[in-house]
């Protein structure tokens, strides 16, 4: 049986190992300046904040923690070796890729390559099956934090969207993970025998051989080696609820992952499936996102003003809304006894309303009503979906920038 409990302890030793290094902490800072940024853009959009960045910070950091413990027990059980990984081919690749689309700065598509090309050429020198786990199991790490991340990454934004404002929010996360490989390395059967304080594992570990030479009278012995990595997320719900676009997105990478490690620890044994898992590796990603997004994008946006109530984008964290239990989606009714109509009467009913009020709203088919009051200020902490003449907006384009686009930008001159 394989031993999860002694393993999960060393994994666990290592990852508060890496709490303590400064490159951990880097990795923090840069999440953190991510945060940051994107809560100005929702202060300049909308003149008010969610969950403050250093809150979100941290959740990133506990998350990512989280998501580190379980990639690196994935991938001790299945054997992924940090010795003929080719990180130092994968990581300039990924980040030429990402002047051409910053979406390409995965290893679904560098490592992908990499691996093709060993297949197709011989070069450069890497085990195809071990880089190609390494992506599978990464962005399984990448499905259970997607799902497991709550409402804090859901960011309102209003966008422009086939020439028309509406109201959406770009989903964003990014996570520092502290993450433990194995490094093999041969050793005289006698030495390993008398050492003291070794993890045995089964005759049948590792599921992927090392795929190396191993000299005679020498035994693999593995050693485990922390490494500080992040993962990212991107994504937008315009048709979806947050939380429903998340879930989605979690269970079809999910699904991409698990198919792409099987078919990795299978080419072991039928090599003939490196060929398969290499080209999969990139290209079962992109049809992954392209197929998400034109679901999403073609679909009916849920966050517009339609007329009979005043539709909620979002509330604001810590405010009377958020306590009354307001969700996106819900649409205004009255307040007190005023109806709610246009984008003034909400506004115009809080400046006459007393500190008690009644708020009366529809969820679905639902009729709900709640009275409550006015702590200090008189705001209620909602923000409200787009009427259609907002002037501060994004818009999402379709086509690749970075390095890219400034070459084309460049000789349209």
């Amino acid at each position: 049986m394989f031993p999860f409990y002694d393993i999960f302890l060393s994994i666990l030793l290592g990852v508060v190992v890496l709490w303590l290094q400064p490159m951990f902490w880097l990795m923090v800072m840069l999440v953190a300046s991510q945060y940051y940024r994107m809560q100005q853009n929702q202060l300049y959009m909308f003149g008010v904040i969610g969950r403050p960045w250093w809150r979100q910070t941290l959740l990133a950091a506990a998350y990512g923690t989280v998501g580190g413990l379980i990639g690196s027990l994935i991938l001790i059980f299945v054997g992924v070796t940090i010795n003929q990984l080719g990180f130092n081919y994968i990581w300039p690749l990924a980040i030429g890729l990402m002047l051409i689309h910053i979406r390409f700065l995965c290893f679904a598509y560098a490592g992908g390559l990499v691996a093709l090309s060993n297949v197709l050429f011989g070069w450069p020198e890497v085990n195809v099956p071990q880089v190609l786990a390494l992506v599978a199991i990464l962005h399984i790490t990448e499905s259970i934090l997607i799902a497991i991340s709550t409402r804090y990454s859901a960011v309102p934004v209003i966008l422009r969207h086939e020439g028309r404002i509406v109201g959406a929010f770009t989903l964003q996360n990014f996570w520092p993970l502290p993450i433990i490989l194995a490094y093999a390395y041969a050793v005289p059967v006698p030495d390993i025998m008398a050492m003291t304080g070794v993890i045995a594992t089964p005759d049948w570990w590792p599921l992927l051989p090392v795929g190396e030479q191993l000299p005679p009278d020498t035994a693999w012995f593995h050693k485990l080696a922390p490494v500080v990595a992040a993962l990212g997320y991107s994504d937008m719900a315009v048709s979806s609820m947050p939380g429903i676009r998340r879930r989605r997105s979690a269970l079809h990478l999910f699904f991409y992952s698990a198919t792409l490690l099987a078919v990795s620890l299978l080419s072991v044994r039928y090599s003939w499936l490196q060929l398969v898992a290499a080209l999969l590796s990139p290209l079962g990603h992109e049809a992954l996102i392209r197929l998400d997004n034109r679901q999403e994008l073609q679909g009916r946006p849920r966050f517009v003003q339609q007329g009979g109530g005043l539709t909620v984008l979002d509330t604001v964290e810590g405010s009377v809304a958020r306590r009354m239990g307001l969700q996106p989606g819900d649409i205004l009714l009255r307040f007190g006894e005023i109806p709610l109509q246009g984008p003034y009467d909400l506004e115009n009913a809080i400046a006459w309303s007393t500190l008690d009020f009644t708020l009366e709203w529809r969820r679905g088919e639902a009729l709900l009503r709640q009275r409550a009051r006015f702590a200090g200020e008189r705001r209620l902490g909602i923000i409200l979906a787009p009427f259609g003449h907002e002037e501060n907006y994004i818009e999402v384009v379709q086509g690749s920038f970075g390095l890219f686009h400034w070459l084309k930008r460049l000789f349209r001159r």
